[in-house]
């Protein structure tokens, strides 16, 4: 919602075609917003939605790596399916689109940009989290390789490193929720209020504040800026970057 109101044209993708375009409908019209189904663990469909993107719109400037999901468990509960599931939605997903997003800009030669939604979790240790920490990391560790390999091509590629965003998050409505909850024993429904507490602004992070970043990151004011992860945690002492 963010970008289309600072006059992107936007395609969200999705697992879910219906889903996809519904979001895209709220947004506008078919030129300002398309929907298309994609699973970002398959390079084809993957291709296939930066190829609709570029079709609907005329090229591509910048892509925002944000499908995830997580799987809460202790280390001896983890499946290997729990493992490759979580690897292959974020670590190869986002490789994946990253991949594609920039064939298309290098091809266009007018820079571009790439965004990770990554997590506080790629730098914070926390309990029964291994899969869904270490796939954010691998995450975060890209962000650092793909500005380094694609900079002389003017594409920035910049992380967000958020709190749980709580609210509104498919995620957490998921099961997730319920289970962090537990390990910090708490009611699910104070989740949100409990991980503001925890932050040193003790402020609870919302969609928007991870909208404003991705804005942020993509502007002209930052044009000089890669490889940066910009935290919207609220401060979580923990997860400061070192």
């Amino acid at each position: 919602t963010r970008l289309a109101s600072d006059g992107a044209c936007v395609v969200i993708a999705d697992l879910n075609l219906e889903n996809a375009q519904a979001v895209a409908a709220e947004l506008g019209g078919a030129d300002v917003a398309i929907g298309v189904q994609a699973d970002v663990t398959d390079e084809a469909q993957v291709s296939a939605a930066i190829d609709a993107a570029v079709l609907a719109f005329g090229g591509l400037d910048l892509v925002v790596n944000n499908a995830g999901l997580s799987i809460s468990k202790p280390l001896l509960e983890t499946t290997e399916k729990d493992w490759d599931l979580q690897h292959n939605v974020m670590a190869k997903g986002s490789f994946l689109v990253s991949k594609a997003a920039a064939k298309v800009m290098i091809a266009q030669e007018m820079g571009g940009d790439v965004i990770y939604i990554s997590s506080k979790n790629s730098v914070f240790a926390g309990p029964n989290n291994i899969a869904y920490s270490a796939t954010k990391a691998d995450q975060a560790h890209q962000v650092r390789l793909l500005a380094a390999e694609l900079g002389e091509h003017g594409i920035r590629v910049n992380g967000i490193n958020p709190d749980g965003v709580v609210r509104g998050s498919g995620i957490f409505a998921g099961g997730w929720g319920a289970k962090r909850a537990a390990v910090y024993g708490v009611d699910e429904q104070e989740l949100g209020k409990y991980y503001a507490q925890r932050t040193l602004l003790k402020r609870e992070v919302l969609p928007e504040h991870v909208a404003n970043a991705a804005a942020v990151l993509t502007s002209a004011e930052l044009s000089h800026t890669t490889g940066l992860h910009i935290p919207v945690d609220a401060g979580v002492a923990a997860a400061f970057l070192r």
